[in-house]
């Protein structure tokens, strides 16, 4: 399927997108060594209801008389620990029906100690904002000012900007700052179409629309392959013909071309064989994060395609300002479901000891329930670091906020609290990302320089 096409099916579908050529140069590009998804938990996600709980610490009854001026409404519980990590108990709250809390509270207990290991927690983020559009870009860029590119976006730019969707995003904080393309791709529906559109079949996938038989689901009808090789025959016969060298050389362009299909072709495939083989509703939920589900299809086939260096993985409704519990509970409990689906299409791909993965947020919540049982903003936040397969980090914490959720210094080497130290910030944990990527250095990264003293978070 060649750019042309692509573009006026997204138009005509109302989707946008800037996507660079697919051509010859960028089919060869070079695959990355490593690949980097952002997961982002928009709207604000609650740290103490996760990865950094305080139980019922009654830190705030001058504030607030919901459970005791308690940070949170569960007390803390030593089973809920793998290495240094430890996770929220899942408050009762949350529902009445007890297998709603099970789900949840199984959801939590798997993935820390499922992915304990590889995991690096980083808490204690001073985000020093409450707003959503300042939060989210410097939790993903390390500025606060408009104009830095998203960590993925850079990652992308620095190593396969040829790629023909190197930056894949389906929302968060995606800036690229023109130095990437970035490509909307979340439906995987959606993609098999674009990117064979001679392909014809009903949703059963037990017949042919429109009367043409073009390319059936499993190709053993392939009317438009036969197509396809007359109109290479037709163009070596012409190129044959041609005495002039620069004419033939033009000829041998335009065959190189018409020859080959883009790698969306090869996506198709790949999402096709990761649809049938990493069941969503096996992994852990009949019916639940459906749309982290989705987006981790598409991504992974696209990384084994060799389309992409990056993406961003986004879902929404962490922003409690009401019922916290019933709310953001549910929510986090999906958010840890969608990465352990995304690691398995990894997985499944052969790409998990390539991958890494980091999810985060626009900044936390109060350390204190409102009137109405919500949370409002709080400048703290935490991000967590999903190591790729084989990384051993022995569940490690680095940062640390106050028992009363609030920032403190810590130690850069070790991470603990120091009052000798500094306050941990967005900037320092992008500089690490950086780091941990191997683009610190890179003439495009320096071009948006993050002049901190480095924290020693991922040594």
């Amino acid at each position: 399927m060649k750019r042309r096409q692509f573009l006026q099916l997204l138009a005509a579908t109302g989707i946008t997108t800037n996507l660079p050529a697919f051509s010859a140069r960028a089919q060869a590009a070079t695959a990355p060594g490593q690949y980097l998804v952002v997961v982002n938990a928009g709207g604000g996600w609650d740290p103490t209801s996760i990865c950094d709980p305080k139980g019922l610490n009654q830190a705030y009854s001058d504030n607030s008389s919901r459970h005791q001026g308690s940070t949170n409404s569960v007390a803390l519980d030593n089973n809920k620990q793998f290495g240094q990590i430890r996770w929220s108990a899942i408050p009762e709250f949350v529902s009445n029906d007890d297998a709603v809390r099970s789900r949840i509270e199984q959801q939590f207990d798997q993935f820390f100690r499922g992915y304990g290991d590889r995991l690096t927690v980083i808490n204690g983020i001073d985000n020093g904002t409450n707003n959503h559009d300042t939060g989210s870009r410097v939790t993903w860029s390390g500025n606060d000012e408009i104009g830095y590119p998203s960590i993925s976006a850079l990652y992308a730019a620095a190593v396969s900007p040829t790629l023909p969707m190197a930056f894949i995003s389906n929302g968060g904080y995606d800036f690229t700052d023109s130095l990437v393309a970035r490509a909307r791709a979340n439906s995987a529906g959606f993609i098999s179409e674009i990117a064979d559109p001679n392909r014809r079949y009903t949703d059963a996938g037990d017949g042919f629309v429109h009367g043409v038989n073009y390319r059936s689901r499993d190709q053993q009808t392939d009317i438009y392959g036969q197509i396809r090789q007359a109109q290479q025959a037709r163009l070596q016969r012409q190129q044959n013909r041609e005495a002039l060298p620069q004419r033939r050389a033009q000829l041998s362009q335009l065959f190189t071309v018409r020859s080959s299909d883009s790698n969306l072709g090869a996506l198709t495939v790949h999402l096709e064989d990761i649809k049938q083989n990493v069941s969503r509703d096996e992994h852990w939920n009949t019916d639940r994060a459906r749309s982290l589900k989705s987006q981790a299809e598409v991504v992974s086939a696209a990384f084994k395609a060799n389309l992409a260096a990056s993406a961003n993985l986004n879902v929404g409704g962490f922003d409690t300002h009401g019922n916290h519990d019933a709310n953001a509970y549910p929510r986090l409990g999906d958010l840890l479901e969608g990465v352990h689906f995304l690691q398995k299409t990894l997985e499944y791909a052969g790409i998990a000891d390539r991958t890494t993965i980091v999810i985060g947020s626009d900044f936390g919540r109060t350390p204190y329930y409102n009137s109405g049982n919500g949370k409002d903003h709080w400048p703290i936040s935490s991000v967590m670091v999903l190591h790729p397969q084989g990384y051993s980090t022995g569940g490690r914490v680095f940062g640390a906020s106050s028992t009363d959720f609030r920032a403190q210094k810590i130690n850069r080497q070790t991470g603990l609290a120091d009052v000798n130290g500094d306050i941990l910030g967005p900037h320092h944990v992008n500089n690490a990302l950086r780091q941990l990527m191997g683009i610190h250095d890179r003439p495009i990264s320096t071009n948006y320089p993050l002049n901190f003293t480095a924290f020693d978070i991922f040594s």
